[in-house]
């Protein structure tokens, strides 16, 4: 099922919803225009039609192939050294110093196996925004994983107009032995963090998410 297809369905459960309920048809339009809107850009965002749960069943499995991770005396305070104020430290020799040459990457936006694919959306990323700083709440670790949890105020400019986000979310970190992550997985609400704060965009967004 690609993300048209997600779309229909969707829709298809909206109008059931109108059906059932009857609300006027001018609502149920303004609905369906918004949910269209508002996942062609998140598809379009996380790759066209690749298959969320596609993406699920990568991610468990490289859970299954990278080693577990490697004790390290200051998980967050590596993170940190990216993240902290991620508009002025996502450097190329920064990443380098935090990265392993390989690893899995995913920030909810985009997934990436290499350094030398990471190191130009974080400089790109990092040159889009005016701040963006990330305060680490709380580390826990599992047997193969270490969890930081954060929050997370980005501040940017969209159609001239400034915008300021506050969210929170965790990044789970596995490390190998030289102390370099080799896998982070972020769990973040990017509608939230992100697309509701867009001009035109963030309306639609909001819309869908008071009405469903």
């Amino acid at each position: 099922m690609n993300c048209l297809s997600q779309i229909f369905d969707v829709s298809a459960i909206i109008l059931l919803y109108h059906h059932k309920v009857g609300t006027s048809t001018m609502k149920l339009l303004k609905l369906i225009v918004a949910l269209t809107l508002s996942l062609t850009i998140i598809c379009c965002s996380s790759g066209g039609d690749r298959m969320y749960n596609d993406r699920v069943e990568e991610f468990l499995s490289v859970l299954e192939t990278i080693p577990s991770t490697s004790e390290h005396s200051d998980p967050a305070s590596h993170f940190s050294l990216v993240f902290k104020d991620f508009h002025l430290d996502a450097k190329e020799a920064k990443i380098r110093e935090v990265y392993a040459d390989t690893f899995y990457f995913n920030d909810t936006f985009k997934t990436f196996r290499t350094i030398d694919e990471l190191i130009p959306y974080m400089e790109e990323t990092a040159e889009n925004v005016k701040t963006t700083t990330v305060e680490i709440l709380d580390v826990s670790k599992s047997d193969s994983d270490y969890y930081l949890r954060w929050k997370m105020i980005m501040e940017f400019t969209a159609k001239g107009r400034d915008i300021r986000s506050v969210s929170v979310g965790m990044t789970q970190l596995r490390f190998n032995e030289q102390g370099k992550v080799i896998l982070h997985q972020d769990y973040w609400d990017g509608a939230e963090g992100f697309y509701q704060h867009l001009p035109y965009i963030g309306y639609f967004v909001r819309k869908v998410r008071d009405s469903l």
